[in-house]
């Protein structure tokens, strides 16, 4: 028969440098996981905040234990990142995934632990699609109403089920504008 089916989401076993290291200064990381996983739809689920300009590259393409992450932008200072793969880790043979699977690290002293949540509605329509972007841009004397076509946000994620339900990790204090998509 073969056994039983395999049930359990692969797991992460090391990560070097650690998961929710601080004063990090490299440009590759290195992930191991207990079993052969696959990165399905990665460039569709993989949300990095703050947004880089160029998305990292991950190796292998194919199925494997251990995976390459390589950042091709210069990380700001002082700056805590998130790196959320989403469900897009799964079991190479099942497919069961690894749900929510984010790395952290902060390039400063520590790591920025405030969180924002909230649900998206429209007044009018009463009905969203799924998976709205959610934007928050540094609330400061530059702002305009173009300040979507002029700026990078500094933080991004997008609605998480079909309530439109939205949440931020790992922010900065300080003051926003909050923009849904």
């Amino acid at each position: 028969s073969g056994g039983p089916l395999d049930s359990i989401p692969p797991v992460l076993v090391t990560a070097m440098p650690k998961n929710f290291t601080t004063n990090f200064n490299s440009q590759v990381v290195k992930i191991r996981f207990s079993e052969y996983v696959k990165f399905k739809d990665v460039s569709k689920q993989l949300v990095v905040s703050p947004p880089l300009k160029q998305p990292p590259t991950i190796t292998p393409t194919v199925a494997a234990k251990e995976f390459t992450i390589r950042f091709r932008d210069t990380l700001k200072p002082n700056t805590t990142y998130s790196l959320n793969f989403g469900n897009s880790v799964q079991d190479n043979n099942e497919g069961i995934s690894l749900e929510n699977f984010r790395y952290v690290f902060s390039t400063g002293n520590t790591i920025d632990s405030l969180t924002l949540e909230g649900k998206v509605v429209d007044a009018i329509e009463r009905k969203l699609d799924p998976g709205i972007s959610i934007l928050l841009y540094d609330a400061n004397e530059t702002y305009s109403d173009s300040l979507v076509y002029k700026e990078v946000p500094r933080y991004v994620t997008s609605t998480r089920d079909s309530l439109n339900n939205f949440k931020f990790e790992y922010l900065k204090a300080g003051k926003y504008k909050l923009i849904a998509l």
